[in-house]
């Protein structure tokens, strides 16, 4: 990325200080992707929306690891390898933090709290597991917390439930919220490929991380889902406490399948507010209506459809990740942050606050939805009858089967897929732990849990 010349945010913004009420001095923790994002939009933009918003922005000091790396168009005099020379500024008025991770991101964010910067991070994993401890502080020493990309990039999602639905009763939540793995289904759905190949395409492309385990596995998009319940229900959960699961068993047979029936699969978030002050919160590979908008949503973008009592259905729709529309998020709450400081106003942390009348997290043990069941079973008669057997000890009634004639069979056996009705996580628990131990069931049984979109 060519910036020509950083010295254009650094003294012109400066420069026309007399016209601003204020000039804002910026410090940035990071200065990877993400974080030359926001210097390169910031070097192109600053004539434009800070002209508008009638602010001066000066950017003051950068920590990167490694000072020996070239960066073009930085002004060597900016950078430090030292975080503490840029969060013990005096001069420094709000942090932007884009190092990543919970050690020492949670450290430098608390002590930059404590000497009164406001924080503008895209810290997913720090603010899903700590985000009382760092809001608390941020009210207490009268600063704000900003995080809009930390949740699906570019699209305003954090705003809009904060600000735009602030009206509305949140009845549900679904998001694609992980390009990776979107990338992948999408990949395995239209091409045919397999959960391996279509992740190496991925990474090939920058569309997924040298290690993409937390994206496969699930905990990338938990961490975002999180976040969001904490602004749309007031729920303060950790990853730990929700139903989490991965792609990483999807199979290619299980998308064909599903496109028999009628289902496209996605790796879903899902919040829904229940009766009695519950909300149910979840993170797993769905099968949802091949006709519904979520269905539609291809590669690496995400989405995020909410339900609103006054609005309706909401769909926000873009990329999710990459360094400009996070950039494009940052650079969204660096302003605001540096508009309140000019008018000295309040924080608005508290309301991000868990209180007592925040909402119960559901049992996992206690979702109730219909299951797609896929089998590898011995070819003989009597198999279908046993299955039955065990699903209705649990109360799991069949909605429709799929039995394949044999010259589907092979050495490992034939496949055979059942659909049920609604029932219970604990049931079919139960039930999967039967199933898996008959002698005619010759491979583990594959769980997808349906979802009926519009």
């Amino acid at each position: 990325m060519n910036f020509r010349s950083l010295y254009r945010i650094h003294f012109s913004i400066v420069d026309v200080k007399e016209k601003m009420k204020e000039t804002v001095k910026i410090g940035m923790l990071g200065c990877g992707v993400v974080g030359s994002g926001v210097l390169h939009l910031l070097n192109r933009e600053h004539s434009g929306c800070l002209h508008r918003k009638n602010i001066g922005l000066q950017i003051a000091r950068i920590a990167v690891r490694d000072l020996t790396k070239r960066r073009e168009g930085i002004p060597r005099e900016l950078l430090t390898d030292d975080p503490l020379a840029v969060i013990d500024d005096p001069g420094i008025d709000i942090l932007i933090e884009v190092i990543g991770g919970i050690d020492p991101a949670r450290h430098y964010l608390l002590r930059a709290i404590e000497r009164r910067k406001s924080i503008v991070t895209a810290n997913k994993a720090l603010l899903s597991e700590y985000g009382d401890e760092l809001f608390e502080a941020a009210h207490r020493c009268g600063v704000d917390l900003t995080f809009e990309a930390s949740v699906a990039g570019g699209i305003p999602i954090i705003k809009s439930l904060r600000e735009g639905l602030v009206a509305n009763q949140i009845e549900s939540l679904y998001g694609i919220l992980n390009g990776t793995t979107n990338y992948v289904l999408t990949r395995m759905t239209d091409e045919g490929w397999d959960l391996h190949e279509a992740l190496r395409a991925a990474q090939e492309r920058g569309y997924a991380e040298a290690d993409p385990t937390m994206d496969i596995n699930g905990m990338d998009a938990a961490q975002k889902l999180i976040i969001l319940t904490r602004i749309a229900y007031g729920g303060v959960f950790r990853t730990a406490e929700i139903l989490r699961e991965g792609i990483d068993r999807i199979a290619h047979q299980d998308i064909e399948y599903a496109r028999e029936l009628g289902y496209t699969i996605k790796l879903l978030a899902i919040a829904k507010r229940l009766d009695g002050n519950r909300v149910d919160v979840r993170v797993h590979p769905a099968m949802i209506p091949s006709g519904s908008v979520m269905a539609d949503i291809k590669d690496e973008f995400n989405a995020i459809e909410v339900v609103g009592d006054a609005v309706g259905t909401q769909v926000f729709y873009g990329k999710g990740a990459g360094s400009l529309p996070t950039a494009s998020a940052i650079i969204s709450d660096l302003l605001d942050l540096a508009e309140r400081h000019t008018r000295s106003a309040s924080s608005r942390v508290s309301e991000l606050f868990a209180t007592d009348e925040g909402p119960e997290l559901l049992s996992i043990d206690e979702i109730d939805v219909p299951y797609y069941l896929r089998f590898v079973v011995v070819d003989q008669p009597g198999v279908l009858a046993a299955i039955a057997r065990i699903l209705a000890a649990e109360q799991i009634s069949i909605s429709s089967v799929i039995q394949k004639g044999r010259s589907e069979v092979s050495s490992e056996g034939v496949p055979l897929v059942i659909m049920t009705h609604e029932a219970k996580e604990r049931a079919m628990r139960h039930a999967i732990e039967q199933l898996n131990r008959l002698d005619v069931v010759k491979d583990r049984v594959q769980v997808i849990r349906v979802e009926e979109l519009t």
